[in-house]
């Protein structure tokens, strides 16, 4: 099974165990039959997932381990139901998130040239229409990445970059996103996001709930956004090279994302 399967896998497991930590009557959990329940279930994360999310949702997995190896240890003996329930509210907050980055996570073989596909042209004619300069960016980056035989992939990593941003920055004006229900400033920015911006646009057109945009968006501001704000960083922090060309895949994969939600490209 894949990392995907065995998550929606473990997800089930843990409905099953949210609802019986709901009905179950007393204030603590006693019933043996209850409490293997969640020892499996933990035990299952422990098991058949946490390396599988690793390199994907690594930044998860902390508040994850904390609230497993919690209703491991509550399993163990009689204790407050109240404890297994404060464990999988943390569990359930984290689980999106990692459901999200799992399905943006499919990153193509460093050694393999990748090919321009249809949608990219899609993509790339879209923004010809409406953002002449963001798809000239586009439409270089796919193209250097083609050349597997590059010394540096900082050139399409910054393209790349100012595709989303300056797409964004005509979608959503800075001086409309401050005004949208809910924005905050966050610390050490100047403005509103990359994240703000698409959950902007996503909003303006009637999809304010839902879940998989906000998890692409999410995803963007953690490896693009970042990336933005210091323009080297994804290369400094890797070596020239293949491993430098599979971070900027990553980002290829997460803008091309993104970009098809905010530019509501047809299925």
């Amino acid at each position: 099974m894949t990392a995907s399967e065995d998550w929606r896998a473990l997800g089930e497991e843990l409905e099953t165990l949210r609802k019986i930590i709901r009905a179950a009557k007393g204030v603590n959990i006693s019933v043996r039959e209850d409490r293997d329940l969640a020892s499996e279930t933990a035990q299952q994360y422990f098991r058949n997932n946490r390396h599988k999310i690793e390199p994907f949702a690594a930044d998860e997995l902390p508040p994850l381990d904390r609230a497993f190896q919690g209703i491991l240890t509550l399993s163990a003996a009689t204790n407050r139901k109240t404890s297994y329930v404060k464990h999988l509210k943390a569990i359930q907050r984290a689980y999106p998130k990692v459901t999200g980055k799992l399905a943006l996570s499919a990153v193509p073989n460093p050694n393999d040239r990748p090919l321009i596909s249809p949608e990219d042209q899609r993509i790339a004619r879209t923004l010809e229409g409406l953002v002449p300069n963001a798809a000239r960016s586009f439409k270089q980056a796919l193209l250097d990445l083609t050349d597997t035989n590059r010394f540096s992939y900082r050139g399409p990593a910054v393209e790349l970059r100012e595709a989303l941003r300056e797409t964004l920055d005509r979608l959503a004006p800075d001086k409309e996103v401050v005004k949208m229900d809910g924005y905050k400033q966050e610390p050490d920015t100047k403005g509103p996001t990359m994240r703000q911006k698409v959950r902007f646009i996503l909003r303006a057109r009637g999809m304010k709930d839902e879940t998989a945009p906000e998890q692409a968006a999410s995803a963007v501001e953690e490896i693009v956004g970042g990336f933005a704000r210091s323009v080297y960083t994804m290369s400094n922090v890797g070596t020239h090279g293949s491993k430098e060309r599979s971070d900027v895949m990553r980002i290829r994969r997460y803008v091309i994302v993104v970009l098809h939600d905010i530019l509501a490209m047809p299925e």
